[in-house]
């Protein structure tokens, strides 16, 4: 049965009108519990998606989302998430979880939230499993990982169980909905600094203000051509969260220090490809373009958390940190703490 909650937003949807923030939070809060029915589900899904989601109506999914996740112990001092939405169809290595034990290394702690491949060939989890990661240790494990090694994984399925209501009507719709964009705004340990790539141009201002309503103080949004990422290849077009303003910028690989290179020199494999180009790049090895491509994405991190003065300067640190083969050690560490 569809409570008179979600028939209303059913009936706002389909004649073009937004929820508010509280309308959209209470919409989501009965999905994660399993009490919207699936044909009321799709609906919804397709409804925001024709209409277009605005920061409000993703803030307040989200934050139902949050509220509603297993909890974690969350510390009390700065940390940063690098997830993406992914969906870009880039098949590209696995920057953003490189990025982490990069930012680890330079003393910005990343508590990384994700999951299994949906689009690509591998994921963050896939590739994190086959570098000998448990993927689902108890948040306490994680967080004392984050505490000792600067590193923990926050495996989406564990920390989201009511995901799975949505996932046939997703799969039925087969097109991207709004979890698209969820999985970088519901990480449950509610990261202080966050650079979050998304899969469209039109999505970078929208996830900015999107995580301003939701509380970040610190973030950057970045679509990279093509990329939910920052680009080698063009420019990327990005956001910034700082306080409560919101500012506009592009960013240029010549300005950022580095040589631009095409997206083929990025592209990956499946999980065994992607972990050994891992584990090589950490360990300070790897063509340019790589260390590059994840300088210029850890270089975000660093700024934003005040390790650097620009961005440029943070590239040049990130570069550093690579080359001193820390970032390896902390891979090394990670996994060992995540079978507790």
């Amino acid at each position: 049965m569809t409570s008179a909650n979600t028939t209303a937003a059913i009936s706002s949807l389909e004649t073009g009108r937004d929820l508010d923030q509280p309308q959209a939070y209470d919409l989501f809060r009965e999905i994660i519990a399993g009490d919207v029915p699936p044909e009321a589900l799709e609906r919804v899904l397709v409804g925001l998606r024709d209409k277009g989601e605005t920061p409000d109506e993703i803030a307040g999914a989200a934050s139902a989302m949050r509220d509603a996740a297993t909890p974690f112990p969350r510390p009390d001092y700065p940390f940063a998430d690098t997830c993406g939405t992914g969906g870009d169809g880039a098949g590209s290595v696995n920057v953003s979880t490189a990025v982490a034990f990069v930012a680890a290394a330079a003393g910005v702690p990343v508590a990384k939230h994700g999951n299994r491949s949906v689009s690509s060939r591998c994921g963050s989890a896939d590739v994190l499993e086959q570098l000998g990661a448990n993927l689902a240790p108890a948040p306490e494990v994680s967080r004392s990982a984050l505490d000792d090694v600067g590193v923990c994984f926050l495996f989406a399925p564990q920390y989201h169980p009511g995901a799975r209501h949505a996932a046939p009507v997703r799969k039925k719709i087969g097109t991207r909905t709004i979890f698209n964009v969820l999985g970088p705004l519901v990480n449950p340990a509610r990261p202080t600094i966050q650079v979050m790539g998304v899969y469209a141009s039109d999505l970078v201002p929208v996830a900015a203000r999107t995580l301003a309503r939701m509380g970040c103080r610190s973030a950057l949004t970045v679509y990279g051509d093509g990329l939910d990422e920052i680009a080698l290849h063009g420019p990327t077009t990005a956001m910034r969260v700082a306080g409560d303003e919101l500012d506009e910028m592009t960013l240029e690989p010549a300005a950022l220090g580095v040589q631009p290179a095409p997206t083929s020199a990025l592209a990956g494999g499946g999980p065994q490809e992607n972990a050994a180009w891992m584990r090589t790049l950490l360990g300070g090895g790897g063509s340019s373009a790589h260390r590059d491509a994840v300088a210029i994405n850890a270089a975000p991190i660093l700024w934003l958390a005040g390790r650097a003065p620009s961005l440029l300067d943070a590239v040049d640190l990130a570069q550093q940190t690579l080359a001193s083969g820390e970032p390896q050690r902390r891979l090394d560490g990670f996994v060992e703490r995540s079978h507790g």
